[in-house]
């Protein structure tokens, strides 16, 4: 009332604005003010409706509300630790409790994915981009729901908060190699590579003849970025030698078991490739043999079936006054050739069939004129003697 305040907190004042006094007004109902309270650094507590009165007969007074907005806020009370730990198979509550002024949406995130892997409801798990609610229930929890999940809070004010529960999924240790027989020529390299999956964390070890490798070879081991309980040990073998064959071990294991994984390295032979410059040479050195042999191939065909000893044999060979007369069942070399699909050459048998009747005529001839000759000579020799 007046410039009297009823509480005596600094942050709330009265102010009078437009206020008019006697001399500056005709007549009574000219009068004015206005009083305006004003409160400093707002809190949520300030939130309610304030009395404005004034002690005439009748009194009269005037209500004002005050609405106090406030952000979102995950309260720790109801919230989920930064990590919950469940084991495989096993369902998994994630909790996130908010506050607000309206009361804020509570929506859940994958950090490092666009979408959330649930159960469906025939049972396969499936993806959704985000889910609503306080509370993210998962059923039979998969190691391919492992992974940081954030809590967002958000509403009319400014800005939304969140807060990062982290999901662990525990299971035993599993080995795999994708290829268990190596096969490679001596002096190369060589590298074995083993997946491995499991949470928490495995002791990686490579062994060969049951002792544990600890130096003579390179290992490398690396992580999955995206999916922590994957892990890959390769090793490197460098310059592979004969001793360097065999069966080798990786084994992983932890707190929850462990697991192995056999390969086994053999050598192959090394493939010699000619080099082209080889090649190409020896090409052009053979077509030229075969260009200069194509002039005399029907000579050197006949050439060799008259050299045979069974063509050789075959002929006949008449003395008759110093004279041959020949009978043969060899080609005649002079004789034309013709090209064929089914023989290299033929001689043409036309002129075969020809020289075959004129030997045999030739020979019919001699042997006559030698059993006429014979009796002639038989007669002369007598009379003279």
């Amino acid at each position: 009332m007046g410039d009297r305040r009823v509480t005596h907190s600094p942050r709330f004042f009265v102010t009078l604005e437009n206020a008019k006094t006697k001399n500056q007004t005709q007549s009574r109902e000219d009068e004015e003010a206005t009083w305006q309270l004003h409160i400093r650094a707002l809190k949520e507590a300030d939130r309610g409706c304030y009395m404005c009165q004034l002690n005439t007969k009748p009194m009269l007074s005037q209500l004002g509300c005050v609405d106090v907005l406030v952000p979102p806020d995950i309260l720790n009370s109801g919230t989920s630790d930064g990590e919950v730990s469940v084991l495989e198979g096993e369902n998994a509550t994630l909790s996130c409790k908010a506050s607000g002024r309206p009361p804020p949406r509570v929506f859940w995130r994958r950090e490092k994915s666009d979408f959330i892997l649930v159960r469906g409801s025939h049972d396969p798990l499936i993806q959704v981009d985000n889910l609503s609610g306080e509370r993210l229930e998962l059923t039979r929890v998969d190691r391919r729901q492992m992974g940081a999940y954030l809590c967002i809070a958000r509403n009319e004010v400014p800005p939304a908060v969140s807060k990062r529960v982290n999901l662990k999924v525990n299971f035993p240790p599993s080995a795999k190699a994708p290829n268990q027989l190596l096969s490679s020529p001596l002096e190369t390299n060589v590298s074995l590579i083993c997946l491995i999956e499991a949470y928490p964390k495995t002791i990686n070890l490579w062994m060969r003849k049951e002792q544990v490798i600890m130096s003579g070879y390179e290992i490398d081991e690396r992580g999955d970025p995206d999916e922590e309980w994957k892990t890959t040990i390769v090793l490197k073998i460098r310059r592979l030698k004969k001793t360097d064959l065999g069966e080798y071990t990786c084994s992983a294991s932890s707190s929850m078991g462990k697991a192995e994984a056999t390969l086994r390295v053999y050598e192959i032979e090394r493939v010699t490739v000619p080099s082209r410059v080889t090649s190409a040479s020896n090409k052009r050195v053979n077509q030229g043999k075969s260009k200069s042999g194509q002039g005399t191939m029907g000579n050197r065909v006949f050439h060799q079936q008259v050299s045979t000893p069974a063509m050789q044999k075959s002929t006949a060979r008449l003395i008759y006054n110093n004279r041959y007369a020949t009978t043969s069942t060899t080609a005649d070399p002079r004789a034309p050739l013709i090209k064929d699909h089914g023989n290299a050459f033929k001689h043409n048998n036309r002129n075969d069939n020809h020289q075959n009747l004129k030997d045999r005529s030739d020979a019919s001839a001699v042997i006559a004129s030698k059993r006429i000759v014979l009796p002639l000579c038989l007669i002369l020799f007598s009379t003279v003697r």
